[in-house]
């Protein structure tokens, strides 16, 4: 077997180079092949494809864990180019002759892109296999979890042969701290924060988020800690808040090849560009 151009934090867990926009994982299936969670910006798909062609694996599915385009930007691509399903929450999905489309959207952290999206042409539409709407088996050995508030229908999938969580934009790892996303980032913050304290009663011992570091052990710990936390106060009307200041933005996005694996790589790797939100709330 090829070289796999990725880092594998967690045996059967590998951590894609080359992409951009969030982390970008596969992960090991019992039956042997792999689930995509994830795919990055439209340009993560040559990545992915090279990944998926290094392991020598069959991609059973592309799992998205929120409707936003730094997330799935590339599910189109590698769903056509592979033939595997798309799964993602119902609730970031709309019907069209009956069939469930993934509704694309730029999150409110990206502004470049917001604007962008806005002026440029449509992304090409995403269909969805399986749109989850409550918790379920969507492969063999990943349970989805709906966890409603970043975007309405944004997802958390726990892969228990791993004991592994892959929770998206739930929280925000940085320098192995977990915090949470902005209020004005979300949906309804109100419902995402009480997804964090939902999930905090299901989440196992290693999480890995769309951005920033895994934690491989302790994430269960610490995301009962964040949960505990009391709501922010509202921040002043007078007083924005950005969470993607402009040099933050423009650092391209995407993670260095790293050529060691294990945790103690993980402990060592600096804050990946791929972590737009580095504020503590």
């Amino acid at each position: 077997m090829q070289p796999v151009p990725a880092d594998e934090p967690l045996p059967g867990v590998w951590w894609l180079h080359g992409t951009r926009g969030s982390n970008v994982f596969l992960v090991t299936l019992p039956g042997g092949g792999v689930a995509l969670v994830d795919t990055g910006f439209a340009e993560s798909a040559r990545a992915i494809l090279a990944a998926l062609e290094a392991i020598g694996r069959p991609l059973e599915g592309i799992l998205l864990t929120h409707r936003h385009r730094d997330h799935t930007g590339a599910a189109a691509a590698i769903a056509r180019a592979t033939g595997a399903p798309v799964i993602a929450g119902a609730g970031d999905c709309r019907l069209r002759d009956g069939r469930p489309l993934l509704r694309s959207g730029v999150g409110r952290t990206h502004p470049v892109r917001l604007v962008a999206g806005l002026l440029g042409r449509r992304p090409e539409p995403v269909p969805v296999a399986i749109a989850v709407d409550c918790e379920m088996d969507v492969l063999p050995g990943m349970r989805a979890i709906p966890v409603p508030g970043h975007t309405p229908g944004s997802l958390c999938f726990i892969a228990d042969h791993l004991a592994a969580a892959f929770v998206g934009d739930l929280v925000i790892s940085h320098r192995g701290d977990l915090t949470r996303c902005l209020a004005w980032a979300n949906h309804d913050d109100a419902r995402y924060l009480q997804s964090i304290a939902e999930f905090a009663d299901l989440a196992p011992p290693a999480g890995f988020p769309g951005h920033g570091e895994p934690l491989l052990t302790g994430f269960d710990v610490a995301l009962r800690a964040l949960a505990a936390l009391p709501p922010p106060s509202p921040h002043p009307p007078h007083r924005p808040r950005t969470c993607c200041p402009p040099h933050a933005f423009r650092r391209s996005l995407r993670r260095p090849p790293v050529t060691d694996s294990g945790k103690e790589v993980v402990k060592q790797l600096r804050p990946t560009p791929n972590c737009p939100l580095p504020l503590r709330r």
